[in-house]
């Protein structure tokens, strides 16, 4: 989570701090990189999923009894990094 609030951080000062000369902040930059943040956030969190599952498969375990809590927790460790 802090990692996120840092890039979000980043973005919004990164704008904040370019206002062009008429004082006009790039708001379309921002909400860009803003966009382009959470798509990457889903491809990463989708992959995971498929390895997680696969993992299990592969351990003999059927991913579908696994309880989802326990999977959004571990989703949270490992993707917090």
């Amino acid at each position: 989570m802090d990692k996120d609030r840092a890039k979000i951080c980043n973005i919004v000062s990164e704008m904040l701090d370019n206002q062009d000369k008429s004082g006009i902040f790039p708001t379309s930059t921002a909400y860009r990189k803003l966009e382009h943040l959470v798509e990457s956030a889903r491809i990463e969190a989708i992959g995971w999923t498929h390895a997680f599952c696969c993992s299990s498969l592969d351990r003999g375990n059927d991913p579908r009894l696994i309880n989802a809590p326990d999977m959004l927790g571990q989703a949270n460790k490992d993707l917090s990094v």
